[in-house]
């Protein structure tokens, strides 16, 4: 992809932070957009953002943990724009615990957010970027998923999967010679 110019842009945690300035950025570069967060107040300002740049934005209330509202997500996506070039599984959540102690709806919690999002996020979009003959996944990892820290063991844990994730998956979509190729952001 050597351009970003009327491609199709869907992001996971789009409300702030990297999602939000991601958003802008491609706005900017003439990529239309379909954001999703669990925060809407936060999502319908970076939609305001992104549409000074003139380009289409649809939005969708999301929990990238839910697997079925993902699915629908991806699907509501392609039909508002016609096409879907990227997905942005970017959504993710912090937990500090020591790993002796952590409940395990904590860890349930963090894996159902920082992972399977991930998961469900590819699994969706994945038909709909291969029918674009120009995809691209791209999974935020994050430091963290090369380096373990103290107290961050549940975080570890879910970005070093996203890892492994995608960078098996790169290579199950290069193999089978797909128009889509997967990168993994830390």
């Amino acid at each position: 992809m050597k351009t970003f110019k009327n491609k199709v842009a869907a992001i996971t945690g789009a409300a702030s932070g990297m999602g939000r300035t991601l958003a802008v950025e491609l706005a900017r570069r003439g990529c239309h957009l379909s954001l999703s967060d669990v925060n809407e107040a936060g999502l319908s300002e970076t939609a305001q953002m992104a549409r000074q740049h003139g380009v289409k934005v649809t939005t969708t209330r999301l929990d990238v943990a839910n697997r079925e509202a993902v699915f629908a997500w991806a699907d509501q996506t392609a039909t508002d724009h016609g096409q879907v070039n990227l997905i942005f599984n970017n959504a993710g959540v912090s937990l500090t615990v020591n790993l002796d102690v952590v409940k395990q709806s904590d860890f349930d919690w963090i894996m159902g957010i920082n992972f399977w999002g991930v998961v469900y996020g590819t699994q969706a979009f994945l038909p709909h970027l291969k029918k674009s003959g120009d995809g691209h996944v791209i999974n935020t990892s994050s430091l963290f998923g090369l380096m373990a820290v103290p107290t961050q063991g549940t975080y570890n844990a879910s970005k070093f999967a996203v890892r492994g994730y995608t960078e098996a998956l790169r290579m199950d979509l290069e193999l089978a010679g797909e128009p889509v190729s997967a990168t993994c952001v830390h």
